[in-house]
Protein backbone atom coordinates (compact mmCIF):
# COMPACT_ATOMS: atom_id res chain seq x y z
CA UNK A 1 0.00 0.00 0.00
CA UNK A 2 1.28 3.39 -0.94
CA UNK A 3 1.02 5.89 1.69
CA UNK A 4 -0.03 9.87 0.82
CA UNK A 5 3.58 11.02 2.02
CA UNK A 6 5.68 8.72 -0.71
CA UNK A 7 3.82 9.95 -3.64
CA UNK A 8 6.29 12.20 -5.51
CA UNK A 9 6.12 16.26 -5.43
CA UNK A 10 5.04 15.78 -8.77
CA UNK A 11 1.53 14.94 -8.09
CA UNK A 12 1.23 18.10 -6.27
CA UNK A 13 3.24 21.10 -7.16
CA UNK A 14 2.35 24.15 -8.50
CA UNK A 15 3.43 24.05 -12.10
CA UNK A 16 2.83 27.73 -12.64
CA UNK A 17 5.66 29.58 -10.60
CA UNK A 18 5.64 33.02 -10.05
CA UNK A 19 9.13 33.89 -11.52
CA UNK A 20 11.16 37.51 -11.76
CA UNK A 21 14.89 38.23 -13.29
CA UNK A 22 17.52 39.25 -10.72
CA UNK A 23 17.73 42.86 -11.72
CA UNK A 24 13.94 43.09 -11.66
CA UNK A 25 13.06 45.60 -8.71
CA UNK A 26 11.40 44.22 -6.02
CA UNK A 27 8.31 46.48 -6.78
CA UNK A 28 7.39 44.90 -10.40
CA UNK A 29 8.10 41.53 -8.39
CA UNK A 30 6.00 42.19 -5.43
CA UNK A 31 3.07 43.03 -8.25
CA UNK A 32 3.79 39.70 -9.62
CA UNK A 33 3.12 37.83 -6.39
CA UNK A 34 0.57 39.65 -6.15
CA UNK A 35 -1.32 38.42 -9.42
CA UNK A 36 -0.38 35.18 -8.59
CA UNK A 37 -1.32 35.15 -5.17
CA UNK A 38 1.47 33.76 -3.76
CA UNK A 39 4.41 34.85 -0.94
CA UNK A 40 7.22 34.21 -3.09
CA UNK A 41 9.17 34.49 -6.56
CA UNK A 42 12.09 32.71 -7.62
CA UNK A 43 14.27 34.31 -9.52
CA UNK A 44 16.12 33.24 -12.59
CA UNK A 45 18.88 33.09 -14.92
CA UNK A 46 19.22 31.38 -18.27
CA UNK A 47 16.28 29.70 -17.53
CA UNK A 48 17.60 28.11 -14.20
CA UNK A 49 16.28 29.16 -10.65
CA UNK A 50 18.83 30.80 -8.84
CA UNK A 51 17.58 31.91 -5.44
CA UNK A 52 14.13 32.97 -4.28
CA UNK A 53 12.39 36.25 -2.15
CA UNK A 54 9.77 35.35 0.33
CA UNK A 55 7.82 37.71 2.03
CA UNK A 56 9.94 37.58 5.49
CA UNK A 57 12.76 38.30 2.91
CA UNK A 58 11.18 41.98 1.85
CA UNK A 59 9.96 42.36 5.53
CA UNK A 60 13.80 42.32 7.04
CA UNK A 61 15.59 43.38 4.16
CA UNK A 62 13.66 46.36 3.00
CA UNK A 63 11.00 47.29 5.30
CA UNK A 64 12.65 47.09 8.57
CA UNK A 65 15.51 48.79 6.71
CA UNK A 66 13.04 51.26 4.80
CA UNK A 67 14.47 51.15 1.84
CA UNK A 68 12.41 51.96 -1.68
CA UNK A 69 10.89 49.34 -3.46
CA UNK A 70 11.58 50.59 -6.58
CA UNK A 71 15.09 50.84 -5.57
CA UNK A 72 15.81 47.80 -4.37
CA UNK A 73 17.01 44.83 -6.95
CA UNK A 74 16.04 40.93 -6.38
CA UNK A 75 19.68 40.07 -6.54
CA UNK A 76 20.24 42.01 -3.39
CA UNK A 77 17.70 40.62 -1.20
CA UNK A 78 17.23 37.14 -2.99
CA UNK A 79 18.22 33.88 -0.78
CA UNK A 80 20.81 31.65 -1.73
CA UNK A 81 21.95 28.93 -2.47
CA UNK A 82 18.39 27.99 -3.48
CA UNK A 83 17.71 24.49 -2.22
CA UNK A 84 15.55 22.81 -5.13
CA UNK A 85 14.07 18.90 -5.02
CA UNK A 86 13.30 16.74 -8.01
CA UNK A 87 9.55 16.06 -9.21
CA UNK A 88 10.45 12.16 -7.98
CA UNK A 89 11.23 13.08 -4.48
CA UNK A 90 8.92 12.52 -2.24
CA UNK A 91 5.84 14.29 -0.04
CA UNK A 92 7.75 13.07 3.10
CA UNK A 93 11.77 13.85 1.88
CA UNK A 94 10.34 17.45 1.07
CA UNK A 95 8.53 17.88 4.26
CA UNK A 96 11.76 16.83 5.89
CA UNK A 97 13.71 18.95 3.78
CA UNK A 98 11.61 22.00 4.85
CA UNK A 99 11.90 21.15 8.35
CA UNK A 100 14.95 20.31 8.57
CA UNK A 101 16.56 23.88 6.81
CA UNK A 102 13.44 25.96 8.33
CA UNK A 103 11.88 26.87 4.64
CA UNK A 104 8.65 26.51 3.14
CA UNK A 105 9.14 26.52 -0.11
CA UNK A 106 10.59 24.21 -2.53
CA UNK A 107 11.51 24.79 -5.99
CA UNK A 108 11.17 21.75 -8.20
CA UNK A 109 13.89 21.10 -10.99
CA UNK A 110 14.52 18.96 -13.94
CA UNK A 111 17.16 16.62 -14.75
CA UNK A 112 18.42 19.75 -16.92
CA UNK A 113 18.06 22.03 -13.46
CA UNK A 114 15.41 24.20 -14.96
CA UNK A 115 12.64 25.06 -12.81
CA UNK A 116 9.16 23.08 -13.20
CA UNK A 117 7.15 24.02 -10.26
CA UNK A 118 6.81 24.90 -6.70
CA UNK A 119 5.78 22.98 -3.49
CA UNK A 120 4.64 24.29 -0.71
CA UNK A 121 4.37 23.71 3.24
CA UNK A 122 0.62 24.33 2.43
CA UNK A 123 0.57 22.10 -0.44
CA UNK A 124 2.07 19.38 1.92
CA UNK A 125 -0.22 19.88 4.64
CA UNK A 126 -3.51 20.30 2.18
CA UNK A 127 -2.66 16.51 0.90
CA UNK A 128 -4.76 14.27 3.04
CA UNK A 129 -2.48 12.21 4.72
CA UNK A 130 -3.80 10.12 7.77
CA UNK A 131 -3.71 11.42 11.35
CA UNK A 132 -1.62 8.34 12.07
CA UNK A 133 1.09 9.44 9.24
CA UNK A 134 0.66 13.07 10.27
CA UNK A 135 1.02 12.72 14.04
CA UNK A 136 4.28 10.58 12.72
CA UNK A 137 5.58 13.60 10.69
CA UNK A 138 5.10 15.96 14.11
CA UNK A 139 7.01 13.59 16.11
CA UNK A 140 10.50 13.16 13.50
CA UNK A 141 12.93 14.66 15.39
CA UNK A 142 13.66 18.82 15.40
CA UNK A 143 17.59 19.74 15.03
CA UNK A 144 17.23 23.34 15.34
CA UNK A 145 14.66 23.56 17.75
CA UNK A 146 14.73 23.59 21.42
CA UNK A 147 11.35 22.25 23.25
CA UNK A 148 11.44 25.15 25.77
CA UNK A 149 10.50 28.92 24.86
CA UNK A 150 11.92 32.02 25.90
CA UNK A 151 13.17 35.29 25.30
CA UNK A 152 15.03 35.60 21.90
CA UNK A 153 18.77 36.98 22.54
CA UNK A 154 18.14 38.72 19.17
CA UNK A 155 15.25 40.51 19.04
CA UNK A 156 14.06 39.87 22.75
CA UNK A 157 10.56 38.43 21.96
CA UNK A 158 8.97 35.55 23.82
CA UNK A 159 8.75 33.34 21.92
CA UNK A 160 7.60 29.57 22.60
CA UNK A 161 10.09 27.64 20.74
CA UNK A 162 13.90 28.72 20.04
CA UNK A 163 16.17 28.24 17.30
CA UNK A 164 19.83 27.64 18.12
CA UNK A 165 21.88 29.85 15.92
CA UNK A 166 26.22 29.38 16.78
CA UNK A 167 24.88 29.17 20.20
CA UNK A 168 22.24 31.95 20.52
CA UNK A 169 19.02 30.99 21.44
CA UNK A 170 16.46 32.94 18.54
CA UNK A 171 13.17 33.10 17.46
CA UNK A 172 11.38 31.88 14.02
CA UNK A 173 11.74 35.12 12.46
CA UNK A 174 15.06 36.17 13.39
CA UNK A 175 16.19 32.31 12.64
CA UNK A 176 15.10 32.42 9.24
CA UNK A 177 17.29 35.96 8.46
CA UNK A 178 20.29 34.62 10.28
CA UNK A 179 20.61 31.26 8.73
Amino acid sequence: MVMQSDIPVKEIMTREVCTARKDDSLLSASKRMIEFGVGSVVVIEDGKPIGIVTEKDILYKVVAKNKLPSKVKLEEIMSTPLITIKPTTSLREAADIMRKRGIRRLPVVNSNGELVGIVTDNDILSVAIDLGEFAELLKNEYYEVEEIGGKCEKCGRISDKLYDVDGMKVCEDCYEVLR
